[in-house]
């Protein structure tokens, strides 16, 4: 390149070309007669080339990377490992009574295998509960004559719960039925546990500790309250259900109600469609009395409203 002032060139850059190559010979202050305009042009023109090619190879590598350039594969998410269902229970053989058991762990299309039905036999544990206490040696019922049950309920929480009773065997498809009913539609009983789980020396104080606690029971060899007759409770024959809330009430003369418990005191006079409080519209009422068992609450006096038997 250079600069002509008044015909003189002020800076000039001088190429010699040997075969395909420029070569910079020097470069200062000279004459315009020193360098001819053939060499002049051959210096532009192979600069513009050289711009050119380097351009194009530029653009021709900034292509080729472009399109060999790997696109990124997307990551997938893993797929959350699904929660195993609980196991459910088959049995309830080997749960106390009074276990509250999860709604997970039940089997509801299946109830009927959470209601079963066991012979008592000398030696075993069920026997050695009950003798000497609930059950004693005498001429009215046999041990051949009961049978132990493990029943599954609903408690007052709504809750599955572990229950248990012995019956005369001559009821024991009368009271599985009935209380496998009353569990599928959702009916509440406090607590089930054998009578001897309250003994307290006697069967008539131990009766009234299972009442006290709100227990439901059937067999214990005692006579009836009130009576020296022998109980269909002692028989295996009668069931008390929900005691609490279904007392055991005798009147005077005048009309005045009489009860034992201070705990049903809410339930003697008004004796309403409540929860838990059988009347004739109650389902456990209308379960028992269709298999032909008679109630307590039925009664003139002494009105028993926990009371069915057979």
């Amino acid at each position: 390149m250079c600069i002509v002032v008044g015909g003189t060139i002020i800076f000039v850059v001088k190429f010699s070309r040997s075969g395909d190559e420029n070569k910079l010979l020097s470069a200062g202050m000279t004459e315009a007669t020193d360098i001819s305009l053939e060499s002049m042009t051959d210096v532009v023109s192979t600069t513009s080339v050289t711009s050119e090619t380097t351009a194009l190879e530029t653009s021709e590598t900034t292509e080729e990377t472009t399109e060999t350039t790997p696109e990124p594969t997307p990551t997938e998410e893993p797929s959350p490992t699904p929660e195993p269902e609980p196991e459910k229970l088959t049995s309830i053989r080997g749960y106390s009574a009074g276990t509250v058991l999860s709604r997970d762990e039940i089997d509801e299309d299946n109830l009927s295998q959470y209601f079963t039905s066991e012979e008592i036999e000398e030696g075993d544990s069920v026997y050695d509960r009950i003798y000497g206490q609930s059950f004693v040696d005498n001429d009215n019922i046999d041990l051949s004559d009961l049978r132990y049950l493990k029943m599954l309920h609903i408690n007052f929480d709504g809750d599955y719960q572990v229950g248990e009773m012995i019956v005369n065997e001559l009821v024991v498809s009368d009271v599985l039925d009935i209380f496998q009913t009353l569990c599928e539609e959702g009916y509440e009983i406090y607590s089930m546990r054998l009578i001897d789980d309250y003994w307290s020396g006697d069967p008539d104080d131990s009766d009234w500790y299972s009442i006290e606690a709100n227990n439901t029971s059937c067999f214990c060899y005692r006579t009836a309250t009130g009576s020296g007759n022998l109980s269909k409770h002692a028989l295996g024959r009668a069931i008390d259900i929900n005691p609490q809330q279904n007392p055991y009430v005798t009147y005077d003369s005048d009309g005045d109600a009489h009860y034992s418990h201070d705990n049903a005191s809410d339930y003697v006079y008004d004796r309403y469609d409540g929860d838990h409080m059988i009347t004739t519209s109650d389902r456990a009422y209308e379960l028992f009395i269709d298999y032909g068992w008679t109630w307590g609450g039925s009664w003139s006096s002494p009105k028993d409203y926990q009371h069915f038997q057979m």
